[in-house]
């Protein structure tokens, strides 16, 4: 028996920060089709010129570590139903390299990024009695890896922030939740990793193409999980028969 699942999200405000590569645009593209009004927020210019014709799709270029330029973003919306909060960097150094500009550069787009969106809407989402709201965190929190600890480091505080942020927000209809979305051939993936490492992984657990997370994404972002909030989801590849 095949089951297939629907979304539309006519009507509906989506934020998805890091929107212009990887799982965000793939995410962007997918709420737009489903009837979203989606603003992308991003730093990439040439990923932004891509996806700035898609209709419903509304691009804007900005520094997720710049407190002042996320917060004007928010304020000139009046509704936010879903915020998918991708924006992140990786480097691989050394730990005994890591410069302090490396390591605060990490925090401030991994970690100060999602928080700076987070405290933005949730007045908005307060308000609506609504709303969900989806980070990232990555495989690399529990297993480590040589040269990623700034990251790994940034990705693990986002647990203990979408708690917190879950509970206090429970009260009022709005949701957060955590997704790990398995090795994804994103740039924050290729970008680092060095060819024996994806043939490795490509010939053990896998590596999903970003599309193939946006389910997930869709369905933690709708009313589908409307009862699940402070969770950390761990998506496994399956492999195909």
């Amino acid at each position: 028996m095949v089951m297939s699942t629907t979304y539309d999200f006519s009507g509906s405000v989506v934020l998805v920060s890091g929107g212009a590569s990887g799982i965000g645009a793939a995410t962007a593209r997918a709420c737009a089709e489903r009837g979203a009004r989606v603003l992308v927020a991003d730093v990439n210019d040439r990923g932004l010129a891509a996806i700035s014709g898609v209709p419903g799709i509304e691009t804007h270029r900005l520094d997720v570590a710049d407190a002042g330029a996320v917060g004007a973003l928010v304020a000139g919306i009046d509704r936010v139903d879903a915020a998918v909060l991708c924006a992140a960097i990786q480097r691989r150094t050394p730990v005994d390299e890591i410069t302090d500009a490396e390591w605060r550069r990490h925090m401030a787009v991994n970690v100060d990024g999602v928080f700076h969106f987070v405290r933005a809407v949730v007045p908005i989402m307060r308000r609506q009695r609504s709303g969900a709201m989806l980070a990232f965190t990555s495989g690399l929190v529990n297993m480590g890896w040589p040269g990623a600890s700034a990251y790994a480091a940034s990705k693990g505080a986002l647990i203990g922030l979408i708690k917190c942020v879950a509970q206090e927000l429970q009260p009022h209809g709005v949701r957060a939740n955590v997704l790990s979305p398995g090795l994804v051939a994103t740039p924050v993936f290729l970008d680092v990793a060095t060819e024996d490492e994806v043939a490795m992984y490509r010939e053990s657990v896998g590596i999903s193409d970003p599309e193939d997370v946006v389910p997930t994404v869709l369905h933690l972002i709708s009313d589908a999980s409307r009862h699940l909030t402070g969770a950390v989801i761990e998506r496994r590849l399956v492999p195909a028969r």
